[in-house]
């Protein structure tokens, strides 16, 4: 015996005989109709799960869709508050868009972490948590300093006037350091 499905089969035809104690019988043909019930979600899938960092205000991070039993169905998206909604508050969901609400910085954190709701017409839900990851860009220099501005008369060349270094919000970024043209 099969549990009975709309979206597989939407009816049954069944054929039952009945049989009187002398063994006569009388047979009629039974169609079985399968009514639809609205079944809940089953997944929710990102198009895209990374952003990269200094994104604009609103930038998209991906389309959401959603898969469910029942065919034709609608769904509204919305942030939900639940294991993984750590950082819901960064993110808004339009016209069925992730969509950064902040400018991310990679140097804060490379992975962001939202919990998303997808309900269909008839108010059946389904739940997932995605990693957004925010990428690095090569972001400029802020700041050059020299530690000595000034330097003797008469000294010889190539003497030091004093020491550059250079302030830059990414980690690890190596500098050169030239004269030019004024």
């Amino acid at each position: 015996q099969v549990a009975a499905n709309f979206e597989t089969q939407s009816s049954y035809s069944v054929r039952i005989r009945t049989t009187d104690q002398g063994g006569l019988s009388y047979e009629k043909a039974f169609t079985i109709a399968v009514t639809d019930v609205n079944e809940a979600p089953t997944d929710i899938s990102l198009s895209s799960s990374s952003i990269a960092e200094n994104n604009a205000l609103g930038a998209t991070v991906g389309t959401l869709s959603t898969t469910d039993p029942d065919t034709g169905n609608t769904f509204t998206y919305s942030l939900v508050t639940g294991t993984g909604s750590t950082d819901n508050g960064l993110f808004n969901i339009s016209g069925g868009q992730l969509r950064a609400t902040a400018s991310l910085d990679f140097e804060a954190g490379g992975t962001r972490s939202v919990r998303v709701r997808a309900t269909d017409q008839g108010g059946l839900f389904f739940e997932r948590q995605f990693t957004i990851v925010v990428t690095n860009v090569n972001e400029a220099p802020t700041a050059l300093v020299l530690s000595g501005a000034s330097i003797p008369e008469n000294a010889d060349a190539n003497a030091v006037v004093g020491l550059l270094s250079t302030n830059d919000p990414d980690a690890g970024d190596s500098f050169t350091y030239t004269l030019p043209a004024m």
